[in-house]
């Protein structure tokens, strides 16, 4: 139970870029869509990179 694999670990930070934005959203005069939109970017480069390059053994 203790060895996670990279996939376990890209499926636990996907949600981490899109929190940060929504935190930098809430905090900053920056509006949330913004802030939001930018952290989905690098939130949909985690997916991308799960699926097509280190997908699942």
């Amino acid at each position: 139970m203790t060895d996670l694999a990279l996939a376990d670990w890209l499926l636990a930070l996907i949600p981490a870029p899109l929190v940060a934005g929504l935190a930098v959203g809430v905090l900053s005069s920056l509006s949330l869509a913004a802030a939001v939109g930018a952290g989905s970017v690098p939130a949909t480069g985690l997916v991308g990179y799960a699926l097509f390059y280190s997908g699942p053994q």
